[in-house]
């Protein structure tokens, strides 16, 4: 018997509680990111990367918001669709 799983529903309130989708694939070569190895960073933390005009990658490095550090892993607002 094949079941169908249904994503959560959240209520208006609880849209904090919402998972985030995460942008899997590079949009310009259209190849696979790899895995995030840290967690998911707070709001603040990404809002704080826009304005330093630093961010953490999936695997903790430092580049500019839009970049992809040396071991190929996007920053978190790339990867979160922010940017």
């Amino acid at each position: 018997m094949n079941r169908i799983q249904h994503s959560p529903s959240f209520a208006a309130g609880d849209l904090d509680e919402a998972p985030v989708p995460h942008v899997l694939h590079d949009p310009d070569t259209g190849l696979p990111w790899p895995y995030p190895t840290t967690p998911e960073p707070a709001f603040v933390s990404l809002a704080q990367f826009l304005f330093e005009a630093v961010a953490e990658t999936t695997d903790g490095c430092l580049v500019e918001p839009d970049g992809v550090c040396q071991h190929g892993h996007p920053s978190w607002l790339l990867r979160l669709g922010v940017i």
